[in-house]
């Protein structure tokens, strides 16, 4: 066996190397996925460092809690530490050159987040006459501020307030809407470990900001306070699947065992022998209240709730008593017997539009019993601007001031106006006409401050002044009568606590490391992408290493015929064919592994050069994973044996009498049945393609992939069944006519063996079309159309803000407010601006590696609804639309956001490849996401878009984003659609084109809202980025399908050579009429060029002739440069590959062989 395999080595050697290439290219595949998701997690570990958990809370809690947690029992076994930290989003100035750099990390720390990370601590130390904080930088934020150390840089952020925005006692002031601090740079770190820290996951460089957690906490008035605690872990600590660690159970225990009711924002108080419960939020959510009645009624205590709001004026009969407190009152409590009329009978509860008035109010303003009060108040629009409102009530008494009557403590303090001596000196949220204030109202003020002058029923205050976030600001509590009020508090509370679902206060830990990690499995599988980009290298490969094994046993059909004349079984020469193939795939398998190395670091090198867009980061690295390199080779063997295997059981169906004279090919015609079935087939094909060509036409739907399809693959069938039929057709015969053409002679020679031609043809065909389909689908941003079913959707910016904007940008009112020049307003009057809600999360787009488990959501507003726009590629049952929701149109995709689905169902529509692909769903299929209640919140897609700037997020209702996500206040992402200037010309309506017009709008706002981290950028170019990742994934399928169509040709020269061994005695007998051999070269090498021609012919047209509706609709970008040079390159490798092997092939002497076979 071996001599044999000594003495055929020309012939083993190439199949050994078919056999790398093979290997190499498939493992090379799977290193290459290895080796992305291998730098991902590199990528989690070093932005975490120690971190293995992460509290991370919208509003602000003591840090004490950190250093309460630290020192719990427990907690050392498991943990490292406990750092308390701030983390704002915000933006970033260098102060002398106005750079300005947006999605900055503003984060406030101590000591404590250092020792969370290797390295050398972050030490703030003040500079000799160093006036400012100090702050350290990254540097990717040097880099985008060109900011060096000494230098002075502005960090803005937004401030958050315990109070919503979005609510009367909101804060609304502008000025007041983001805190800033003045630092001096004093360190510039690099871009790893502490310098890279970030909670989100994406592979992109975070801009960070670090600044002393003292200083920040004094510049948004949040001493004593944070809004994140990072846990380190502990390396001896044991730890079980992602999503169940040991720690992260332990850790909400421990949680729950230190944390006390202010952790959460809730105030206790006692106050005449009742317990008072009230938010810092001013009012109790709707789950907390149920939390605090339950937990009321578990500990034996009677309950009263009540609601305080602010009347701007009561007046009856011209009269009026201004700025008020109205509450309202329900429950059980025992305190309530306290609120009695004047004349000592205990007061009724007001009913319906009923009110009751207090004494001080029925003498100033001489009002009683069955007067009509008219009562004005504000209420927050939907803006979340201040309206007017006024409502009519009847006076259904007047209550004494004493008791409830006189209870100050109903109204909980107000924001600027609790700490106040006098009402000239308040300071609230909302507008304060002083001039309406007299002597009489300070001097209620200075003896009964803020306690009601008026009560309502508690479904009229519901009614009247409820928000998402509740209308109860307090509950008062009895204790039954055997308990003290200290040790009903201590009880209450405890029971309190033990109730509460603390993620509905967002306290609960996010297992930030075994997410990472989780996530860093990649949302695109790059083994299966490189896989499938080398797959015609891959087949290409197999095939030749077939060809050749199969032309090494054709060149020893002698010997075998001669094995088997002897006496050797057939299955005895099986075996010895198989095992000399295997040792030769073996060796081969082996060798394709060491160069897989080189080929998937060649491909990770093309990832961080010329394939950086797609990938958005040069920190790739080479992971070669054993398991990776053993699936590769056994993969590799498998399929290269059963190529082997398939080969050898061919020689069973040859006699022995013909391989003794060395021929392995018995030509056999083709029945007129068959031929008649084959062109049957052609023309069915074809006929449906034309009509699905014309249709295409016709309804402009030559952008629909499947329409593609359905013209370009019947194309091609139909090809390949017409060279099939001439193949094997009687003009298919090799003939003795001297009165044939010479050209003529050559291409009927290449149907000398039909099977053999048309598979060589079928590949080259194969390859070809998806060549040209691959280059056909390139998009050229620049030609992208900007109408309303576009990718733009008609719009013309996309903007984003890093601190949330309460104000109408249509209004300009607002715009003046909000600092816009006279000049501004005249650019801005033709934008109109459709504000979109924004919960934070994962981007979910082709620019993110890591797989979003959270992706961002945004809001769609009823008017961005009406207005609808961009192409939807699915839709899920559009007849099933809520045909009792008003003012939609039941054809417009969009009002989908509106179905009624169920409790805690959602519909959502996003972009169709992020859906497909990167969130890998489909249509009608459920995303699990937490709401702000810690509750499972099913979102199910319902359409998707052809094409849009959504790539990055899902869109919700903006209704239920609220019921889910109510703490997300104002607005944070905007589509600017600039309906004033016409879209398809240069010489619009402000004289110049939308692009231009565009930038100036977009320069404009980034300047003035700068502070608020305004970025807005043109949709074209924000398409333009999506559009390079799908572009650079089809340059690289190009590429490496050239390659494979390139290794292909060397198989039609195998071909080439097999028919020449079989045909030795035909090329002998026309050499031996005269034929010279160079004539005999150039008509093998027309029959091989004939093949090639005919299978580059066949793929190539029928991918042109289906796109050729987009070609003539002006959306084909086909690079004719890149095709034609890889086309032009496979037809010249080919022929001279066919030139050297057919020189090889000829050389042999003829004429023995012409004797040899009388």
């Amino acid at each position: 066996m071996l001599r044999g395999l000594a003495h055929f080595w020309k012939l083993n050697l190439a199949v050994l190397l078919a056999t790398a290439v093979n290997t190499a290219v498939l493992t090379g595949a799977l290193i290459v996925g290895d080796s992305v998701r291998g730098s991902l997690r590199d990528m989690t570990l070093d932005r975490l460092g120690n971190i293995e958990l992460a509290l991370v809370v919208e509003r602000f809690f003591p840090q004490s809690l950190a250093d309460r947690l630290k020192e719990s029992d427990g907690f050392a076994s498991l943990h490292s530490g406990a750092a308390p930290v701030i983390l704002l989003p915000g933006t970033a100035v260098q102060i002398e050159t106005g750079t300005r750099a947006s999605k900055v990390n503003v984060l406030g720390i101590d000591e404590r987040f250092s020792t969370m990370f290797d390295g050398d601590p972050l030490v703030f130390d003040k500079a000799t006459g160093q006036l400012f904080p100090s702050a350290i930088i990254n540097e990717t934020l040097h880099r985008q501020l060109g900011a060096d150390v000494g230098d002075a840089i502005l960090l803005s952020f937004r401030t958050r307030d315990n109070i919503p925005d979005d609510t009367l006692l909101g804060n609304k002031e502008n000025s007041e809407a983001f805190g800033t601090i003045r630092a001096t740079i004093v360190r510039i770190v690099p871009d790893a470990g502490i310098g890279r820290f970030g909670l989100a996951q994406h592979q992109a460089f975070p801009s960070n900001a670090y600044v002393e957690l003292d200083d920040l906490q004094r510049a948004i008035d949040q001493e004593g306070n944070v809004n994140a605690v990072l846990v380190g872990q502990n390396p001896s600590a044991t730890t079980t699947a992602p999503g169940q660690t040991e720690s992260t159970t332990t850790i909400g225990h421990l949680l729950r065992g230190v944390l006390n009711l202010e952790d959460l924002g809730l105030l206790i108080e006692q106050h005449d022998g009742v317990e008072l419960v009230e938010s810092n939020e001013y009012v109790l959510r709707p789950l907390t209240l149920a939390a605090v009645e339950e937990t009321a009624k578990e500990v034996g205590a009677s309950v009263t709730r009540v609601t305080s709001y602010l009347a701007t004026a009561m007046e009856v009969g011209g009269r009026s008593v201004p700025y008020s407190t109205i509450s309202a009152l329900a429950g059980v409590s025992a305190d309530l017997t306290s609120l009695v009329l004047t004349s000592g009978e205990p007061a009724p509860i007001p009913t319906g539009n009923e009110i009751l008035i207090n004494e001080w109010v029925a003498n100033d303003i001489k009002a009683g019993a069955g007067d009509t009060l008219r009562m004005e108040y504000y209420v927050v629009g939907p803006y979340e601007e201040l309206e007017l409102e006024t409502t009519d009530f009847v006076v259904a008494g007047v209550v004494a001031m004493s008791g409830l009557g006189n209870d100050r403590r109903l109204t909980p303090d107000y924001p600027g106006i609790e700490d106040t001596e006098n009402i000239a000196d308040w300071d609230p949220p909302f507008p304060v006409d002083l001039r309406r204030i007299r002597t009489v109202d300070e001097d209620y003020w200075d003896e009964y401050a803020a306690t009601p002058k008026a009560f309502v029923s508690e479904g009229k205050a519901n009614e009247l002044w409820s928000t998402r976030y509740g209308v109860i600001t307090s509950v008062r509590m009895t204790p039954p009568d055997a308990v003290q009020i200290d040790e009903f508090d201590t009880l209450f509370e405890t029971a309190m606590l033990a109730r509460l679902n603390l993620s509905q206060f967002g306290m609960r830990f996010l297992e930030v490391r075994a997410d990472g990690l989780q996530a860093a499995t990649g949302a695109t599988d790059f083994s299966g992408l490189f896989i499938a980009f080398s797959f015609f290298l891959i087949a290409s490969a197999t095939m030749l290493a077939g060809l050749l094994f199969s032309l090494g046993v054709e060149t020893r059909t002698e010997e075998i015929g001669l094995l088997l004349s002897v006496g050797y079984t057939l299955k005895h020469v099986h075996r010895r064919l198989l095992a000399e193939g295997s040792i030769v795939a073996t060796i081969g398998a082996l060798v394709g592994l060491v160069a897989s190395v080189g080929y998937a670091a060649l491909m990770m090198l093309g990832l961080r050069t010329l394939w950086l867009p797609a990938v958005g980061t040069s920190m790739l690295t080479l992971h070669v994973v054993p398991i990776s390199l053993a699936t590769g080779w056994l993969i590799s063997m498998i399929v290269v044996l059963s190529v082997i295997w398939f080969t050898v059981q061919r020689l069973g169906k040859i006699p022995a009498a013909l391989l003794l004279r060395g021929s392995v090919h018995r030509r056999i015609g083709s029945s007129a049945s068959r031929r008649r079935l084959r062109r049957s087939f052609a023309a069915i094909s074809a006929g449906f393609a034309s009509v699905m060509l014309v249709l295409a036409f016709a309804t402009g739907r030559a952008m629909d992939p499947m329409v593609f399809g359905t013209i370009g693959v019947p194309f091609l069938a139909a090809g390949l069944a017409l060279f099939s039929d001439w193949c094997r057709g009687s003009h298919g015969h090799l003939g003795p006519s001297g009165t044939m053409a010479f050209f003529g002679m050559a291409t009927r020679n290449s149907a000398w063996n039909p099977g053999r031609s048309i598979l060589c043809v079928a590949l080259v065909a194969f390859a070809s079309f998806v060549i040209v389909t691959v280059a056909a689908n390139h998009r050229d941003p620049t030609r992208e159309s900007q109408t309303m079913n576009s990718g733009t959707g008609g719009f013309a910016l996309y903007a984003t803000s890093e601190i949330p904007l309460h104000e109408d940008l249509n209004s300009p009112d607002a715009r003046f407010d909000l600092g816009f020049s006279r000049d501004d307003e005249n650019l801005l009057r033709g934008t109109r601006i459709f504000p979109l809600r924004a919960v934070p999360g994962d981007d979910a787009s082709c620019l993110n590696l890591y797989r979003p488990q959270n992706p961002r959501l945004l809001g769609a507003s009823p008017e961005l609804v009406e207005r609808g726009g961009f192409s939807f590629a699915t839709i899920l049952s559009p007849s099933s639309l809520d045909s009792e929701v008003e003012n939609q149109d039941p054809d417009n995709p969009w009002a989908l956001l509106y179905q009624d689905l169920g409790p805690n169902i959602v519909p959502v529509l996003g972009d169709a490849n992020s859906v497909q692909w990167i969130l890998h769903l489909s249509l009608g299929d459920e995303l699990i996401v937490e709401n702000e209640y810690g509750q499972p919140l099913h979102l199910r897609i319902v359409a998707t878009f052809a094409e849009s700037v959504f790539r990055s997020e899902l869109l919700i209702s903006e209704a239920n984003l609220l019921t889910h996500f109510p703490s997300q206040s104002g607005y944070s992402t905007f589509l600017l659609d600039l309906a004033g200037f016409p879209l398809d010309t240069n010489d619009g309506a402000a004289g110049t084109s939308i692009p231009t017009q565009a930038d100036a709008v977009a320069t404009t706002l980034e300047r003035t809202l700068g502070p608020y981290g305004f970025d807005a950028e043109r949709t074209d170019q924000l398409l333009a980025d999506f559009l390079v990742v799908q572009n650079t994934y089809l340059a690289t399928f190009q590429l490496l399908g050239g390659l494979g169509l390139l290794l292909g040709t060397v198989g039609l020269t195998v071909v080439l050579i097999r028919n020449v061994i079989e045909r030795r005695a035909e090329l002998a007998t026309l050499r031996a009429f005269g034929f010279r051999r160079n004539a005999l070269t150039r008509m093998v090498l027309i029959e091989n060029a004939f093949l090639l021609a005919v299978g580059t012919t066949i793929g190539s047209m029928s991918s042109l002739i289906a796109v050729a509706p987009r070609f003539a609709g002006g959306a084909l970008d086909l690079p004719w440069n890149s095709l034609g040079l890889i086309l032009a390159a496979v037809f010249v490798v080919g022929m001279v590959s066919s030139t050297l092997a057919v020189a090889g092939a000829l050389h042999v002497p003829l004429l023995p062989v012409l004797k040899g076979d009388q």
